[in-house]
């Protein structure tokens, strides 16, 4: 029996608007604790009856879904890991036919407009998917834009370790809940300290705050990102470390496209060119460098080509951050939704079958062929 739609009221679309947080933004805390869904199994059980197929040609492809338009918004703070999302929009229009209205919102107004059905693709953190669904939302997770964990512990020189930074001001944002605490305490545990008692913690609005005191001389140490560590190292060279990087100490998969399992039951076409263009902008990323240093400065205010180039070379070269073959990995799945329940983002254990099909992403590979 087809199970029929959760529809939020308002009251619950109110509660849920804090939850789902872009990776590139700050993840919020946990929300009111529910069983999990039954939908889950359900919805399992259609996919295998009704298998995810690829598509006979991209021609095939281009005549279910052109003319269409979609929505899509991020709340991810405008940066140049958001390169291979442009080349996804990109995509959709040229090799599909289809128009993306894409807005960059605040992360409540964005979560509310998912949930509610304003906005149908939502650029989100895995994290902030499960505290969603936790409160009641019925989301998920149908392909990866980006993958692993850019945040990372920088301190002023000449601070070369963690140890380093005992006693002294340090700072992370408004909560250790998010991946950006999460970070924090994972890299301070790795190297035998605790974050909460072995610094002078302090708890600033965002990464940008943090930056700008450690800039400023008013902390020795805070949270960083690559990104920003781009930027403080053209401005002072030499005078600032990376002391943990956070791909290597919380390794978790990063921000997902997300829509609602009604919104996926009426556009199972739309959802799959969604995962071709994303698995052709990885696959973009890697092979045209240039392409992606041009387009990373056109969208990008204020990016200058140095910088380009350095952030190439961390998100690219360094991290993978767009692997060949789909963003969506089962052991990062399975490690960010352990690490959320382990900091109280969700008290439910969940699995990545409650939050995210793999199907479209397979599909996807087997349509373009696996590298």
């Amino acid at each position: 029996m087809r199970r029929r739609a959760h529809r939020p009221t308002r009251g619950a679309v109110l509660a849920l608007t804090a939850l789902l947080l872009a990776g590139c933004a700050d993840n919020a805390g946990a929300g009111p604790a529910s069983p999990a869904s039954e939908g889950t199994a359900s919805a399992a059980q259609k996919a295998q009856q009704n298998p995810v197929k690829p598509p006979a040609s991209i021609e095939e492809l281009r005549a279910k879904v052109q003319g269409k338009r979609i929505s899509i918004a991020s709340a991810a703070f405008p940066n140049p890991t958001l390169t291979g999302l442009y080349k996804v929009l990109e995509l959709l229009e040229s090799d599909f036919g289809v128009a993306a209205d894409f807005r960059l919102m605040d992360s409540t107004p964005l979560n509310a407009a998912l949930i509610g059905g304003q906005v149908q693709i939502g650029h989100v953190s895995l994290g902030g998917l499960a505290a969603a669904k936790e409160a009641g939302a019925d989301l998920v997770a149908i392909a990866g834009n980006d993958q692993k964990n850019a945040f990372l512990v920088a301190g002023r020189s000449p601070a070369a370790s963690l140890a380093d930074l005992r006693g002294k001001p340090f700072a992370v944002s408004q909560n250790l809940t998010s991946i950006v605490g999460q970070t924090a305490s994972k890299c301070f545990d790795k190297a035998g300290l605790d974050v909460t008692k072995d610094v002078q913690l302090l708890h600033l609005s965002n990464i940008g705050q943090i930056v700008e005191s450690l800039e400023a001389g008013k902390i020795e140490g805070g949270m960083s990102a690559t990104f920003r560590q781009a930027d403080l190292d053209l401005a002072k060279p030499g005078a600032y470390t990376v002391l943990c990087k956070g791909w290597e100490a919380n390794p978790q998969l990063n921000d997902v496209w997300a829509v609602s399992r009604s919104w996926l039951d009426a556009n199972p076409d739309l959802a799959l060119a969604l995962a071709v263009a994303e698995i052709k902008a990885d696959r973009w990323t890697h092979d045209d460098r240039a392409g992606w240093l041009t387009l990373a400065q056109s969208k990008i205010d204020g990016l200058s080509a140095e910088a380009a180039e350095n952030n190439y070379r961390t998100l690219v070269t360094e991290l993978d951050d767009w692997p060949v073959n789909g963003s969506l990995d089962q052991q990062m799945c399975d490690y960010t939704l352990a690490t959320s329940k382990e900091f109280g983002v969700v008290k439910n254990a969940y699995t990545c079958a409650d939050l995210v099909t793999f199907d479209y992403q397979k599909a996807a590979v087997a349509f373009l062929g696996a590298r």
